[in-house]
């Protein structure tokens, strides 16, 4: 079995990525690893934090590993780093979601794309240099979370322990047209619950009363005013290529009590984008700003205004230089391997590159095996041959990142 099989068989739906962290720790033991760590945090603590993003998920301790080789000269820090954790699988899977299942140069299990095979490539790029010796200058990091997908909790505690460097590269899938290409910027995402109240009468004499779903239309049109207007404002290329780079949803809505009497109450829930150029504190003092003046503009509304509530993790954006050496020194290793240059792309999703940009004040990219487009899917699945691939390429371009830096003169 190999070492992406094992990690798919084990079940780490966000909340319960124990075990498959230290099946990590394990194999980082095996590598050789000049130094391991492996830590809990409480949930408590990371709440308190200026930093928190939130999460979905009730959970009391946030479990991490993270490891080092150590250079015998000085240099930068180049950290390697994924998420162990997955949605859960949903009801539309074909075969056992947790029992890794070949076709091919497809292994499919939950987690294959997003992100067990971008775990795995850090894995064993770390260990093929561990076996190389230490014959480079500065350090190799390996750090590998929970807590990705609802917010990014395990990043904040890597963060806050002392992990993180210069360099961040995160194994995430960016693969298209079954290449992978780099992610050099991103939007965010945040989450809010929207709250509108009504009155209640018999159905029989519906006018009476005043019904929430009603007063939600007009809230909907706020929510797709700001949607049209942020993305207008973009002027990156990168996410202007995207289409919407920063969509509205809204997922959820439930209201009511019975079909006879007028809808009360009603309860939405819905994503919002952050942009490039904005905080998530910006952002969500944006959305509630705009909405409530759409409101106030009501005569129910401005007498019985909603309430939104920023709810659920947050995901920063981030984006970097497509000049910075870092970029050009993963397209080089990658042109080199695979004899094409990957592109550089922006994405509308976020991901923990916005934490180690914005908190850990690294330099991140996202450079990783499978499509996006497998990600949260049922059947969900990655290339085997993109794995081998992939981790190819990191060692390359973790081998040239690693050099000392020369003083001019």
């Amino acid at each position: 079995m190999t070492r992406l099989e094992e990690l798919i068989g084990i079940r780490s739906v966000t909340g319960e990525e124990t075990e498959a962290v230290e099946c990590c720790r394990r194999w980082l033991e095996d590598a050789g690893a000049d130094e391991i760590d492996r830590w809990d945090v409480d949930m408590a603590t990371l709440e308190r934090d200026p930093d928190y993003p939130g999460r979905e998920v009730e959970r009391d301790v946030v479990p991490v590993v993270a490891a080092k080789l150590v250079g015998d000269r000085p240099g930068p820090t180049v950290t390697l780093t994924g998420h162990v954790d997955t949605v859960p699988p949903g009801n539309k899977w074909t075969s056992d979601p947790f029992t890794p299942r070949r076709d091919g140069d497809r292994l499919y299990g939950l987690g294959a794309c997003d992100m067990k095979g971008g775990v795995v490539v850090a894995v064993e790029s770390f260990a093929a240099i561990a076996r190389r010796g230490r014959d480079f200058a500065g350090e190799l990091q390996i750090v590998l979370v929970p807590g990705e997908e609802d917010g990014g909790t395990g990043t904040l505690a890597a963060i806050r322990r002392g992990w993180g460097g210069d360099l961040v590269i995160i194994t995430e899938p960016t693969s298209r047209a079954g290449s992978s290409q780099i992610v050099i910027a991103h939007g965010g995402a945040l989450t809010f619950t929207i709250e509108i109240s009504g009155r209640s009468a018999h159905a029989s004499i519906a006018p009476e009363g005043e019904n929430a779903l009603d007063h939600f239309w007009l809230i909907h049109q706020a929510l797709k005013d700001i949607e049209q207007s942020i993305n207008a404002q973009e002027t990156v290329d990168l996410m202007l290529a995207l289409g919407t780079p920063y969509a509205t949803n809204v997922g959820k809505v439930t209201g009511g009590v019975w079909s006879a009497s007028v809808m009360e109450h009603l309860r939405a829930e819905v994503r919002m984008g952050v942009a490039l150029n904005e905080t998530i504190a910006a952002a969500e003092e944006r959305v509630i700003r705009e909405v409530l003046a759409k409101a106030n503009a009501d005569p129910w509304l401005a007498d019985h205004p909603p309430t939104v509530t920023r709810t659920g993790g947050a995901f920063g954006s981030a984006a970097i230089s497509g000049t910075h050496p870092l970029v050009t020194t993963l397209a080089d290793a990658a042109a080199e391997v695979t004899g094409q240059r990957p592109a550089n792309i922006g994405v509308p999703y976020g991901c923990d590159m916005a934490l180690w940009q914005r908190v850990g004040k690294s330099t991140p990219l996202v450079y990783g095996p499978g499509d996006i487009r497998q990600a949260h899917a049922p059947d969900e699945w990655v290339s085997l041959e993109q794995v081998e691939v992939v981790t190819e390429v990191l060692i390359r371009a973790c081998l040239d990142l690693l050099q000392p830096v020369m003083e001019s003169g």
